[in-house]
């Protein structure tokens, strides 16, 4: 009877202390995160000052004897720009609504300071525009170019009379509005 007591004994304290130590002790546990980033394509057309507005372009000359010229202004395409691996894009450009007999043409200049970071790419040089769209800026990778005035890939534009033949079908306008349209694609 005296060992069935210590048996019961060391049996209930075997017990506890195996109790004891499952609740005392440590595990581990891991946890998987499913993390994406998703393809990013956005562009946002800003004069110089950095706010969304129309830019003024004006063809004059004071001169007799000269032809009409000087329609220049600068504004930028501020853009948020995430690739697929071993992908590119471009920023072209198109316009409608030029006045007969002018032409209107674009330099880019790619970002090269201010409060963006990333693969810019490079730009066409000067371009005539028309309404077929046409490469602006290629191989852009990922990349933003930041919100602040002065940020983003400069837009040179420059308006003229058009090509020899064509003065004459140049008519005055009071505040016509062409519509320069840019968009950001998936280049290669």
């Amino acid at each position: 009877m005296k060992n069935l007591k210590l048996l019961s004994k060391i049996a209930m304290a075997g017990a506890f202390l195996l109790l004891t130590t499952h609740l005392f002790a440590q595990g581990t546990s891991t946890q998987e995160l499913t993390m994406g980033i998703p393809q990013v394509m956005l562009i946002n057309a800003v004069d110089g000052s950095g706010n969304v507005a129309a830019v003024s372009l004006q063809l004059t000359t004071t001169t007799a004897g000269d032809a009409i010229n000087g329609g220049t202004a600068t504004s930028y395409a501020q853009v948020s720009s995430i690739i697929a691996t071993g992908q590119t894009r471009n920023i072209t450009a198109s316009v409608t609504g030029v006045p007969s007999g002018t032409t209107l043409d674009v330099l880019g200049v790619t970002p090269s300071s201010g409060n963006g970071d990333g693969s810019f790419g490079s730009s066409a040089g000067s371009v005539t525009l028309g309404t077929t769209a046409v490469n602006v800026f290629t191989g852009i990778g990922s990349c933003y170019t930041g919100t602040a005035a002065g940020d983003g890939y400069e837009l040179d534009w420059t308006w003229n009379a058009g090509a020899a033949g064509t003065y004459s079908s140049i008519v005055a306008t009071g505040g016509a509005t062409a519509t320069v349209t840019l968009t950001i694609t998936a280049g290669s």
